[in-house]
């Protein structure tokens, strides 16, 4: 998966990743954000899915639930209900995007590094 962060002109980071993992870069910026409780939830979730210990997880935010099972990541847009319009007319209710545990796990631990 290839990504990027930034920062706008507040200040606040950005991500982007490409067209077909876009939904990711959405979730970084604007669900987790620079919340460091909730991406060590989830970065401590993959420890417990990748040694066994647990299933599956489940992380439901403001714009997209995150599913990990079987080693494969997927994100799904809540109730169709984004605050980024222009993101909204690009996905429907159904509209899903994955990616492999180890990518995702990368890409998370990458932007925990990014926002300190």
């Amino acid at each position: 998966m290839d990504f990027q962060f930034r920062t706008d002109m507040l200040g606040e980071p950005s991500a982007k990743c490409d067209i077909e993992c876009e939904a990711f870069g959405d979730w970084l910026s604007n669900d987790l954000g620079t919340d460091r409780e909730s991406i060590n939830t989830v970065l401590d979730a993959i420890e417990n899915l990748l040694c066994r210990n647990i299933p599956d997880y489940q992380f439901i935010g403001k714009e997209y639930t995150l599913t990990i099972e079987d080693d494969e990541v997927i994100l799904t847009l809540n109730h169709n209900e984004t605050s980024h319009k222009e993101f909204a007319e690009d996905y429907d209710q159904e509209m899903q995007a994955g990616c492999g545990l180890a990518d995702f796990k990368h890409l998370l631990q990458e932007w925990k590094a990014f926002i300190r």
